[in-house]
């Protein structure tokens, strides 16, 4: 049996800041590399690395292809993915206005639907997958942290950083690396605001990130687990 440690964290409604809830976090263990992934696959069905390499590759290659075309897509065993879409706002009111202004109703429509541009990926998870995460995680033990009540955020003249913080992290999972303007983007904050705030972050151990490289070209990825 290993050890999971979770806390509790109060979230924010970004419309309306005054009201919170709680919500419960398992600290992370740290990123499973790719390569780690890899040998460990390797190692339990007997393939070679590069196989499985290879095959992970042409899987990624044949999803991106057929998400972005439109498809839903099963991967057995683990659950359905499809392509989430949102409106490009500058352009979508650029359109908007210059249809207003030609009196074409039927223009505002299509310049709108060619500003569409692709914003998430949607996943839909199989339940038998679900059921054997759940029975691996009923068999760790888990204990609160951050003290006895486990809260982590406590209340501050910047309540909201941590939540941002935590917000960056889930943005990392997704991706490589993150930039600023990601930061200040995914975050709806000034980049001013969120080069400040990531400079502390990657000082500060607890918000799990970490800065890569010389301003101007630093970027900023999930810190590696110690040990």
């Amino acid at each position: 049996m290993s050890q999971l440690e979770y806390y509790k964290m109060e979230q924010r409604n970004p419309l309306t800041p005054e009201e919170t809830r709680d919500v419960y976090r398992l600290k992370s263990k740290g990123c499973v590399s790719a390569k780690h992934f890899i040998k460990e696959v390797a190692h339990r069905h007997g393939f070679s690395e590069s196989v499985i390499t290879g095959v992970l590759i042409d899987v990624a290659d044949e999803l991106a292809e057929l998400l972005g075309r439109g498809h839903v897509v099963e991967l057995p065993g683990i659950g359905l993915l499809s392509l989430g879409v949102r409106m490009k706002d500058e352009a979508a009111n650029a359109d908007s206005d210059a249809a207003a202004d030609s009196g074409h109703a039927s223009a505002d429509v299509e310049h709108n639907a060619r500003s569409l541009e692709p914003h998430h990926i949607n996943f839909r998870k199989n339940k038998d997958f679900f059921k054997r995460v759940a029975a691996y995680f009923s068999d760790q033990d888990v204990s609160r942290i951050y003290g006895r009540e486990g809260v982590r955020i406590q209340r501050s003249p910047y309540p909201q950083v941590k939540n941002r913080m935590y917000a960056a992290r889930e943005f990392l999972r997704e991706h490589a690396v993150m930039t600023i303007s990601d930061y200040a983007r995914i975050n709806k904050i000034s980049y001013i605001a969120a080069q400040r705030e990531l400079k502390a972050s990657w000082q500060n151990p607890d918000y799990g990130i970490e800065a890569q490289g010389r301003a101007p070209h630093r970027v900023y990825v999930l810190r590696q687990a110690e040990g």
